[in-house]
Parts: structure tokens; C-alpha cells; sequence
């Protein structure tokens, strides 16, 4: 674990994004992180040492998110999955394994329909479309565009008691992990300009009244890519039952769960993800080359 953390910064589709790279293995693994109050150091600090010993690794700030750009259009799924595919490209072109959380695990699967090209292997944690509605689907469709949202990070920021609430009660299944620092970082990208509006528009570009905007639990028959899904077993924001059907459509899968995990399992173990990930690929990797 002696591979530094290279920052490199590169422009796709005319969107300057900050990336964190590490190792020079043959195989190359591109981390995506979650929406909401996340980046790639956030979602995944923990997880690149313990991988790029053996791997290259990529994990970017995605736009709106970290030091990279924000834009004035929406932020849609059809829209980070082109710059993902930009990304890939920029960085070498060979197929990948893409490995996401939450909204990054849409993109995975959204990637694996769109441009299975550039996918050797796929990861989706706790992953957004493992669904066709959500629990709560009409509240919270009435919730995204209400004035309550529009303020939720000015009112929330001001408070750490309700930052660290809200990690335990969403995030960490270990309130043990919720520190005094992570809570300030928290609350230090909160309090940035227009915080909020990457993931509010992203919500708002794909719930709909009735349902989501782009399909993708519908079309997981259609993954041809060696899949591992890794999931939280108390995650509350996409339940595990999400994961355990998406198993049964998905053809090439494996399913690994993370027992008492939340929403961030693999910042709340990072250890455990990635000796989970490594034995699953040196399996598939083996197999591939014989």
C-alpha cells in the first residue's frame, strides 16, 4: 500500500474533472462515488490504497461533485454516463471495471446498457435502479420539488447534531465510524454554493410521478458484463431486496452482502469491500485468461 494519490485534472465533453489516480496494474478499476454530499475522496479514500497494489485505479469527482466543474444544464443519468464513457476513453480506452455506489451504481448499470464496450467487469454498491419506484415513491416525488428541498442543505448545514443524525440513521450501520471530523467535512460541502444541485436535479430529471425516468431494472436481462453486486444489508435508501432480485435477472452475477451496513458500506468497511472485490476478481480475471 506504498502507491501514492495522483490528482490529475482532464476535460471531457467540455467539463473539466478532477480524478484520483493510483497504481499501474493491467487492469484498471474506476470508482464512481454517490450523489448527495459525496465525492470521490469522500466515497472511496479508504477503499484506493487497499486496491492499487494491483490495480490502476481511477476514482473521479463527478460534475457538481469535489473540484470538478459544475454545469448550467440538468444533471441527468444519460448525462453522467457520457461523461463516464469520456472518462474511460481519456484515460486509456481499454474496457474497465466500473465499480459505482448509489447514483455511480446507475451509472455502472446504465453504462453496461449503453456502452458495454468499455466494461470488463461490474460492480454496483448499493446501487440506484435496482427498482422500478421508489418506497415512497409519491412523497417523495412531491418532496424533490417542493421549497422544503430547494433549502434542505441552508437549514441542515447549520446544525452537526442533524448531520450526524443523519449519517447514523442513513449511512452507517456503526455509529462508532461517525466521527467528529467526517461530521465537519460534511457540513464544510454543504455549506458550498449550490451544494444541493447536482443531486436535486438529477432527482428531478428521473422521478417521475409514476415511476423513473430511464428504465434500467426493466432491462437488467440485458447486462452481458461478470457482475458483483455489493450491498448493505440495513441500507434504507435502496433496500437489499433491490439487489437480491437485480441477482436473479442480471445473467453473469454474484451478490455480496455487507452484514449491518447502510448506505456506505464500503467507507464504513473498507477493508472488508475490497477483499470482497479482489476475490471476486482474481477469480474472474483467471478465468478469462485461460
Amino acid at each position: 500500500m506504498t502507491n501514492l494519490i495522483e490528482k490529475k485534472h482532464i476535460r471531457v465533453n467540455g467539463v473539466g474533472i478532477t480524478c484520483y489516480c493510483a497504481g499501474d496494474g493491467n487492469d484498471t478499476i474506476v470508482l464512481l462515488h454517490g450523489a448527495g454530499v459525496d465525492s470521490a475522496m469522500l466515497s472511496w479514500a479508504g477503499v484506493i490504497p487497499l486496491l492499487s497494489d494491483q490495480y490502476q485505479v481511477i476514482a473521479p469527482d463527478l460534475p457538481g461533485y469535489g473540484t470538478s466543474d459544475r454545469i448550467n444544464g440538468e444533471y441527468t443519468l444519460s448525462f453522467y454516463t457520457d461523461i463516464v464513457k469520456g472518462i474511460i476513453e481519456e484515460l486509456g480506452g481499454r474496457p474497465v471495471i466500473l465499480t459505482g455506489l448509489s447514483l455511480g451504481g446507475g451509472i455502472c448499470l446504465n453504462m453496461a446498457l449503453t456502452y458495454p464496450e468499455l466494461i470488463k467487469i461490474l460492480v454496483p454498491v448499493d446501487a440506484w435502479g435496482l427498482f422500478d419506484k421508489l418506497s415512497w415513491h409519491r412523497l417523495t416525488h412531491w418532496f424533490i420539488r417542493s421549497k422544503l428541498n430547494d433549502n434542505l442543505y441552508s437549514w441542515t448545514n447549520k446544525y452537526p447534531s442533524i448531520i450526524r443524525w443523519s449519517l447514523k440513521y442513513s449511512l452507517f450501520g456503526d455509529k462508532s465510524k461517525i466521527s467528529d471530523d467526517l461530521v465537519a467535512e460534511i457540513q464544510k460541502v454543504m455549506q458550498e454554493p449550490g451544494a444541493g444541485k447536482p443531486f436535486m436535479s438529477f432527482q428531478r430529471s428521473e422521478i417521475t410521478s409514476t415511476g423513473l425516468t430511464t428504465d434500467l431494472f426493466g432491462r437488467l436481462e440485458e447486462i452481458n458484463s461478470p457482475t458483483l453486486l455489493i450491498h448493505g444489508t440495513l441500507d434504507k435508501a435502496v433496500p437489499v431486496k433491490g439487489t437480491i432480485l437485480a441477482g436473479k435477472r442480471i445473467p453473469d452475477c454474484e451478490i455480496y452482502l455487507m452484514r449491518g451496513c447502510k448506505h456506505w458500506p464500503q467507507k464504513e468497511r473498507p477493508e472488508e469491500f475490497s477483499d470482497a472485490l479482489q476475490l471476486y476478481l482474481d477469480r474472474k480475471l483467471q478465468q478469462d485468461s485461460k
